[in-house]
């Protein structure tokens, strides 16, 4: 299929106009070429038999014998034409050559007794136009038809060069070829101009967005709009409404942000400058261990939410996905935390029977999700709690989870727990809120889904937060 390259609408539109106005005009010119032939030759083809009647005309029989008498005047009018040469010929029964040129070929088949017909031959190196005409002759006989007493037919050929017929094609044909090239153009002007007309809601359209200010994200008219705009719009404005929905969920997150930046950095002013007023040696320590604290918690605030920004769909990190082991990076994160752990007595461990499994994701973010996964696991539970990381694969999804056996998260709570800075009330560890809005971005990146509950369903007790990974056919 032609593929023709250009960005504009209308220039494709009229591209393929033209691609399928092109083959009309191929069919209309062989159509007119035929039809300027067969015109031509019949035209040409009567007024040569009626030449061939009029040297039938010149043919007698007397005494049994067949006589052609031609005054020097016919034979001048049948030979003069001022654009074809003319030939002619004329056999006795007996197909001998009484007049005319003795090289003329007969047709492959004679014609019946009164009958003619016409054909193409050549003479001279020329393409001629012959009738040949069967002409029965009353009182004589061919000397192979005596015997049978059957009626003799003399031969009458005549013959023109195609010149004037040719002439006649080529006007037939451009007669008929120049209205319709001229409705071509017309009609491509036309239909130019009918889809200039028609683009003018794209520029209405295009304005209509141009004039908008950067904050309005209200929906665009559809009602109004040509029903082939329309599916663009609803597109756009689905677009829009996504658009609205991020840019709220950010306003909000920044609004958070700087409130929970903002409570620990009036905590360290105030901390530095109770030190500053301190004599004592050991109140200005409290002041300084308050300082360092509060400063270790701006850390981690920072950094969890640089973390939930390399997680959000708008990083660059976030696209860069690569064949990896979910086991071996498990096992090897979960290990990091064991020195953690052992500070505060808990029980970390990993629960898996798969010796590998690969798949496609980002390393770093999947590093993420667990190290968040297993801080919030051991942060909000006592000494001696029991936390347990376990991949396994269940029909057609892997479950990577963490379990912990402390007093769980309280049901109406479970689907909060996932808002950016919310954080369950009565807990008394340090936290930001944010550990598992990464957890949830980070798994929406690999198409995958979080799902948190108690770890002892029939107890009411412990925490699960599992994230569940779609099998492949390479996994």
């Amino acid at each position: 299929m032609l593929h023709i390259k250009t960005n504009s609408i209308r220039q494709k539109l009229l591209n393929w106009l033209l691609i399928l106005l092109l083959p009309l005009l191929l069919l209309g010119t062989i159509s007119a070429y035929y039809l300027a032939n067969y015109f031509a030759n019949l035209a040409y083809d009567r007024a040569l038999f009626r030449v061939v009647l009029a040297l039938a005309d010149q043919v007698e029989v007397k005494a049994g014998n067949m006589v052609v008498d031609f005054p020097d005047s016919t034979l001048d009018l049948i030979e003069y034409d001022k654009d074809d040469y003319i030939y002619y010929q004329i056999q006795d029964p007996d197909h001998h050559v009484v007049i005319g040129e003795e090289k003329l070929t007969l047709p492959k088949v004679m014609p019946a007794s009164g009958q003619h017909l016409y054909y193409d031959a050549k003479f001279n190196n020329q393409l001629l136009r012959l009738v040949a005409f069967s002409l029965p002759l009353a009182g004589t006989t061919s000397t192979a038809a005596r015997g049978a007493g059957a009626k003799a037919n003399a031969i009458i050929l005549i013959g023109e060069t195609r010149t004037k017929r040719e002439k006649m094609a080529h006007d037939i044909i451009a007669i008929m070829l120049i209205p319709q090239i001229l409705l071509i153009v017309l009609v491509t002007f036309l239909v130019n101009l009918g889809i200039k007309r028609g683009l003018i809601s794209l520029d209405k359209l295009k304005d209509l967005i141009a004039r908008r200010l950067p904050t309005d994200t209200h929906p665009l008219e559809e009602q109004d709009a040509p029903q082939e705009l329309q599916p663009l719009l609803h597109a756009m404005n689905d677009l829009l409404v996504k658009e609205k929905a991020a840019v709220d969920e950010r306003r909000h997150f920044l609004a958070n942000a700087a409130h929970q930046l903002k409570t620990p950095l009036a905590g360290l002013k105030i901390q530095a400058e109770a030190a500053l007023r301190e004599n004592d040696l050991d109140s200005v320590q409290h002041a300084l261990q308050q300082i360092s604290t509060g400063s270790h918690n701006l850390g981690r605030l920072a950094n969890q939410l640089l973390s939930l920004a390399r997680a959000e769909p708008e990083s660059n990190l976030a696209l860069a996905f690569s064949p990896l082991d979910l086991v071996a990076l498990m096992t090897e994160v979960t290990a990091d935390w064991v020195p953690k752990a052992l500070e505060k007595d808990i029980d970390l461990g990993v629960n898996c029977t798969l010796r590998k499994f690969e798949m496609s994701g980002n390393a770093v973010l999947l590093q993420e999700l667990l190290n968040n996964l297993i801080d919030n696991s051991i942060r909000y539970n006592q000494a001696y709690a029991k936390v347990t990381v376990s991949l396994f694969i269940d029909g057609d999804e892997a479950v990577l989870a963490v379990y912990d056996d402390g007093v769980g998260i309280a049901l109406h709570e479970q689907h909060k727990v996932f808002e950016r800075f919310y954080r369950v009330l009565g807990t008394a560890a340090n936290g930001c809120g944010l550990g598992l809005a990464i957890v949830r971005e980070i798994a929406h990146q690999h198409q995958a889904r979080v799902e948190l509950g108690y770890a002892d369903v029939q107890q009411l007790k412990g925490t699960v937060v599992k994230v569940i990974f779609k099998l492949n056919k390479s996994s």
